[in-house]
């Protein structure tokens, strides 16, 4: 990582799309001084707009205390708390890292096998998410709301690129589970993974139906669910989940417009 304060920010801004680094910068300039709970969120908004990457090691503890005008016991309480909700592991000597998706701790429930239990897998996703979406618009707070901009933002920045946009894809729906309040969302979510991941790579055919329109529908979907939390709509939130995700589950087994199951 950069020596100076300076060069590290240029770092991070080069990391993802401008005007995701600007956002999220923005906010946390905005609240400084920081609490710990308040630099937790500020440094998680990051990890989750991809504005710290996974794998890439964290600036140290005296470049964030720098940067963020807290003391050092502060950030080290902030950090302690992003590494015990995994999402960074430390190395003796080196620092903190962003964790990897493949380093998460392994799912507990049973692997995927057949297209049954993809269904089931929307079933309880559409239970879960929703009601974290609903949450996420009564409790988010402001660090929240512009980390789930900044989600959202790179995940339009990458869909824009013609790419899958998989990684960008589940950091926004992170970001609403982190902003729910209630940390088991995101630790539920964090399990699934590996099972949605299975989904994906069990039907193929869905990388293969890309169209500008079904790719402007899934943005719309997205955009819906953010507007609702923003606007602390938590009918909306929850409704738009809901959408998002039922119709994701009809692009898979009933093809749908749309090409991906987020």
């Amino acid at each position: 990582m950069p020596a100076s304060r300076s060069s590290s920010a240029a770092a991070l801004r080069d990391a993802v799309p401008g005007r995701i680094a600007r956002g999220v910068r923005s906010t946390v300039e905005a609240t400084a001084p920081l609490s710990r709970d308040r630099l937790y969120e500020a440094l998680l908004g990051r990890i989750l707009s991809g504005d710290y990457a996974p794998g890439e090691r964290l600036p140290s503890e005296e470049l964030l205390a720098a940067d963020f005008g807290v003391s050092r016991p502060v950030v080290r309480q902030a950090l302690a708390r992003l590494r015990e909700e995994d999402f960074i592991s430390s190395r003796r000597g080196s620092g903190s890292y962003v964790r990897r998706p493949e380093d998460q701790v392994p799912a507990p429930f049973a692997p995927i096998s057949c297209v049954a239990d993809i269904e089931r897998c929307f079933e309880f996703r559409l239970t879960i998410e929703s009601r974290a979406a609903g949450l996420a618009a009564r409790h988010r707070t402001p660090a929240q709301r512009e980390a789930l901009r900044a989600a959202h933002a790179h995940l339009e920045a990458v869909l824009q690129t013609g790419a899958l946009g998989n990684e960008a894809d589940f950091r926004f729906h992170d970001a609403v589970a982190e902003a729910s309040g209630n940390r088991f969302f995101l630790e539920t979510l964090h399990v699934l993974r590996p099972h949605i991941d299975t989904c994906m790579r069990m039907l193929p055919r869905l990388a293969q139906r890309r169209t500008p329109s079904r790719i402007a529908r899934v943005r719309a979907e997205h955009r819906a669910i953010l507007d609702a939390i923003v606007a602390r709509d938590a009918a909306g939130a929850e409704k738009a989940m809901a959408d998002h995700i039922t119709r994701a589950q009809r692009r898979i087994f009933q093809g749908e417009a749309g090409d991906h199951p987020r």
